[in-house]
Order: C-alpha cells, then structure tokens, then sequence
C-alpha cells in the first residue's frame, strides 16, 4: 500500500561523505547527506534505504535496500508543533473516503514529536504508521511518516529516527528571482493540492495540468477561484493554457460549460502559491 506526502532537505559527515543538493532523479545512498539550500534543512540518507525526489514531484522517498515493504515520506515546511499536532489529528485525506492520521497518542522528548498512524475508513489496516518531527531555528521543522508492514515496524522506526537525529537546521538560502522560470513547463503533469491548516492535512482544492493541455479539478472552497466557489465546486473538466515567465504569472484555466478563470502564480523559496495559497505540486499519476 502506497502514501504519498508532499519534503526537501549538510558540514561534511564523519565518514567525509560531500553534501548534495537534492536535485529531480538523482538517487541518494546510504550515509550520503542532502541539503536543500532553501529550506534550510542538512541529513544524511540512513543505512539500508536510498533516497530520491522523483521527476515531476516535490516529494522525497526513503526505499529500504532489503527488499522490505515499507516507505519513509519527508516533508519540511515552515510550523511549529502545534500545527504539526492539529494537522496530524485532523488527517490526510487519501482517495475512496479513506484518512491516514494519528492514532492520538503524541509523545514530546526533547526536540522530537511522535505519534503513531492509523488508517480510517478501510476494513484492512495490514500496514502500520508512524510519524515523527523535529523543529529547529530559523523556524523550520522536518516531518519523517513511515508505512510498513506491521512485523517490519519497530525496525523502520529506527531508521526514522536515525534520520531525525542528523537533519542539521541552517540558515535558509533565500532566492529573490526566478528569472526564466517557465510556468507551462513547470506546471505539466502534475497535480496541485491546497491543505487546510497545514501541508499534509486535509485537502481543499485539487488541480491535475496534464501535459497535453487539458485540466481536471476537485474544489471544495475558494482559492482557486476567487470569491464565491459557486458553480465550480466539485469535479469539472477543461483545458489550461499559460505563457508566463519569471517569478509570478499567470493560469488559464478554460472549463467546460462554465466561464474561464485566471489563476495568479507565483514561486517563492521553492513553494508555489495559486491566488496567494499554498499549494504542493504531486507527479499527476492521472496524465498520460
């Protein structure tokens, strides 16, 4: 069973591995570290897992290397703990009505939240969730959840927290310009999804840009749309069109049967916002 949550992430290592800025494609092994200059985050890969942020995605993976049915799903982000616990409380909400969410029982040690995850809405529940954050300076926190079968758990729990243990917070690199940034490139097959709360909660608003131009959106309240949701609530079709570049620009998005609407867009320390609202760009697995 599959999760998917939107991460980005280092001083030399003991072992005199060189950092790398995590870059789409590339493969990550054990005891390398990742940066991400940005966000402010170091860490090293752990032992028994690669790592990769797959193309078209924002997303950084943990594999385990023995053949193991479990995943480790990174997200930094700007929080706090509390935020962090009222998201986790509230869910993620995945597809067929189904919530990944703590099971309740949050442990404090030190600079290290826990929690274990459960899965609601499912008869089966064969894998089993843990989740885990650490918050540094500069305000920033990086978030660990593993999913994994229920023998192989205590055993993974380890690796996240081997992670946790040498992500290193740093002063984030703040870029002021995107000079040539190319919005319809960028935008291709992939899927735009607004929290509420926090990143990694319950979705509000969800638009998959296929390649090919054409769009598919499922819109629970404004953001997307300015103002009144109205008659573009829930599931709609059309095509998208735009031709920006640079820092800010802006979406076309051409409904059928309904009046087009002009979305604003703007990329800053590696976050996209559409009309002001943060949202995380997903690989759109529905694009052909």
């Amino acid at each position: 069973m599959k999760y998917l949550l939107p991460i980005f992430f280092s001083l030399a290592s003991l072992l005199a591995v060189a950092q790398k800025i995590i870059a789409p494609g590339e493969v990550y092994n054990p005891g390398e570290e990742i940066y991400t200059p940005t966000l402010g985050f170091k860490a090293v890969v752990p032992q028994d897992w690669m790592g990769t942020l797959p193309q078209n995605s924002t997303i950084f993976l943990l594999s385990s290397l023995k053949g193991l049915d479990g995943s480790i799903y990174l997200l930094g982000d700007t929080t706090n703990f509390e935020m962090m616990k009222a998201g986790w409380t509230q869910g993620l909400e995945l597809e067929e009505g189904r919530v990944l969410k703590s099971d309740g029982n949050f442990v404090m040690k030190d600079d290290l939240l826990t929690s274990g995850v459960i899965l609601t809405g499912t008869d089966q529940n064969i894998n089993k969730g843990f989740i885990a954050a650490r918050c540094g300076e500069y305000g920033r926190c990086v978030s660990a959840l593993l999913i994994c079968e229920e023998k192989y758990l205590e055993e993974m729990k380890k690796s996240v927290d081997d992670f946790l243990e040498s992500v290193i917070f740093v002063n984030p690199i703040i870029k002021n310009e995107y000079d040539g940034f190319d919005w319809k490139q960028f935008l291709g097959n992939k899927k735009f999804v607004h929290y509420d709360n926090v990143v990694g909660t319950k979705s509000i608003n969800e638009v998959w840009l296929c390649e090919d131009g054409s769009f598919m959106s499922k819109l629970k309240r404004t953001g997307v749309v300015k103002g009144e949701i109205g008659k573009y609530k829930g599931k709609h079709k059309g095509t998208w069109a735009t031709t920006s570049f640079g820092k800010t620009g802006t979406l076309t998005l051409n409904f059928n049967k309904l009046l087009p609407v002009e979305v604003e867009l703007m990329i800053e320390d590696e976050q996209i916002f559409m009309n002001g609202k943060r949202h995380v760009a997903l690989a759109a697995s529905m694009c052909k």
